[in-house]
């Protein structure tokens, strides 16, 4: 009798819960992805094997906002793109709704809608400009993880304006038909699993066009000892946007320097640098060839005694 009695008064206390039957819950949706984009986020998941299931309502903001996604007859992966977001995180609940109005446990997951505040704050890819004899030569820094791509645009040898993209797994990239003396860049973003893609701010960057590796053939004509042979690499190093410098002839280790301008009708202006005295350079034509852009020079420096130097300096 003390069992039977302990039982009964155990079956009054959940009799109030039981009113209305066992309580049921609808199955759950899985695999639930958020894929981040420009002031949205797309919902993924996928659906529950349940029949009874009439919809999955997606809530955020404390359950102040949601949206409805229906079911479909194939039971795979469902999706909806909630538009319209402020840039900041998100949390999630998915729930799975039965005929009767039976309610699921909740998923939940965390997600980012991204904005202009994020995409001003992304880096353009570094890059180092060199002239080639192939073109002009793009050396990039390590890409980022979402960097997907570079844009370049520049001034192609009809005087056009040209872009090319440049994936992120290119760290060399040789622009063959380059005319201009800048560049624009811009990169290319998306987030992690993202559906956006996202812009760095542009970034203008002007080179000397004639800055690079050279190779220098030819003579110097010395006054008491006579002539000898110049053939040697050199590097036209960028002193600004207009000139170049290298060594004097093959005088590189003594600090006997020059710097070259390449005039608007392609005549070359010479003049002394490091330790080089002076520089005459009325022996003869002083011109940049731009079709097999070399350098070709006659000067001398030490008026008391002059050193003619001929020499052309090739691009390599």
């Amino acid at each position: 009798m003390a069992v039977f009695t302990s039982c009964a008064k155990m079956d009054n206390t959940y009799q109030p819960f039981l009113a209305d039957g066992e309580r049921v819950y609808p199955g759950k949706p899985s695999q639930i992805e958020l894929h981040p984009g420009r002031n949205r986020i797309e919902v993924q998941f996928q659906q529950n094997l349940d029949p009874n299931i009439v919809k999955y309502v997606i809530y955020w903001n404390d359950r102040n906002d949601s949206v409805i996604v229906l079911p479909t007859s194939t039971h795979g992966l469902l999706k909806t793109t909630i538009t319209g977001l402020k840039e900041q995180s998100y949390n999630f609940e998915i729930v799975s709704f039965d005929k009767k109005g039976n309610s699921s446990i909740e998923e939940l997951k965390s997600g980012k809608a991204y904005g202009t505040t994020y995409e001003s704050e992304l880096l353009t890819r570094g890059v180092n400009i060199g002239n080639t004899l192939a073109g002009l030569e793009l050396s990039f820094s390590t890409a980022e993880t979402t960097n997907i791509s570079t844009e370049v645009t520049y001034t192609n040898t009809s005087g056009q304006i040209a872009t090319v993209s440049v994936p992120s797994s290119v760290d060399i990239y040789t622009i063959p038909d380059n005319a201009g003396k800048q560049i624009e860049l811009k990169s290319t973003f998306i987030p992690s699993n993202g559906i956006d893609k996202f812009y760095s701010p542009l970034a203008v960057k002007t080179f000397n066009a004639y800055a690079g590796k050279y190779q220098s053939k030819g003579v110097l004509h010395h006054p008491t000892s006579g002539d000898r042979s110049i053939n040697e690499a050199k590097v036209l190093s960028q002193i600004t946007d207009e000139i170049v410098q290298c060594n004097l002839g093959d005088l590189g280790a003594s600090n006997y320097l020059m710097r070259l301008k390449v005039n608007a009708d392609f005549s070359v202006t010479i003049t002394p640098a490091g330790v080089t005295p002076d520089i005459d350079q009325h022996w003869g034509a002083n011109y940049y060839d731009p079709v097999t852009k070399s350098f070709h020079l006659f000067y001398s420096y030490n008026t008391a005694a002059p050193r003619k130097i001929e020499e052309t300096i090739t691009l390599q």
